[in-house]
């Protein structure tokens, strides 16, 4: 139920970002648009942005490959076993998309390569829409408004190794939304202790709907028996405000 219902807010969610996208037919940011970003919070001025990003979990440890060498060379080395030991997944690896200060949808994906990564995206997220990643999207050359911010950076003052844009760009550009997502992510999974990534899709969506249900108040007000509180049981004001999947530009009403 938890997947059909995410399912639709992610169509939901993308029918939304495309009406905003067609607004801006050129398919780019004007630089009013630029200046709002890098002066407000995220689409505190009406500008929807996007992140996205990988994450691991339960990846096989040494003992699980009784200290053989890893099957793979890469990032996804960790959810597979040693080729003598079968080379079956173990782990799982999490496709990360969402909209700060929005809704959250995860995938679990066998590899983390463009294929994957490119099709996720291509089904969350219009590509006209101000998109925030790492330094491991560059296969990303259709879409004008992507930015990324390499973690790797060197500073350019010899007196230090890393620069300190590494994690901000003087732009505003920033992975760090879609990183705190993990990290709730992984402390969620924690409690489970494991999980099979045959059923991990079915945990992830049931995980990324209770996230993503505060978005949508009329289903809010449904799963509560039609009254719709606040977590902290009081009845809210806004009860009848018609969804919006950016909560910091719907407008104020009485």
């Amino acid at each position: 139920m938890f997947s059909i219902l995410n399912k639709g807010l992610q169509e939901q969610l993308f029918e939304e970002l495309e009406q905003f996208g067609n607004v801006n037919s050129s398919g780019k940011l004007n630089n009013a648009e630029k200046d709002n970003i890098k002066e407000g919070s995220p689409n505190k001025n009406g500008v929807p942005i996007a992140v996205a990003d990988s994450v691991v979990l339960y990846s096989s440890s040494l003992r699980a490959n009784k200290h053989r060498s890893r099957r793979y060379k890469t990032g996804t080395a960790s959810i597979y076993l040693s080729n003598s030991l079968g080379g079956g997944q173990c782990g799982t690896l999490v496709h990360t998309v969402g909209i700060n200060g929005g809704m959250t949808f995860y995938k679990s994906i066998p590899l983390s390569n463009q294929h994957y990564l490119e099709k996720d995206l291509d089904e969350k997220i219009p590509k006209n829409v101000t998109l925030y990643t790492d330094e491991g999207y560059g296969f990303l050359w259709d879409r004008p408004n992507h930015k990324s911010v390499n973690h790797s950076k060197k500073s350019n003052d010899p007196r230090y190794n890393l620069s300190r844009e590494r994690w901000v760009t003087k732009e505003g550009v920033s992975s760090n939304g879609a990183e705190a997502r993990n990290n709730i992510l992984k402390q969620s999974f924690r409690s489970y202790g494991y999980v099979s990534p045959k059923w991990s899709q079915v945990y992830l969506d049931e995980i990324s709907f209770l996230g993503n249900v505060r978005f949508a108040p009329e289903l809010r007000s449904i799963l509560l028996g039609g009254e719709e509180k606040d977590f902290c049981g009081l009845f809210r004001s806004d009860a009848r405000r018609p969804y919006h999947p950016f909560p910091h530009t719907r407008p104020h009403t009485t």
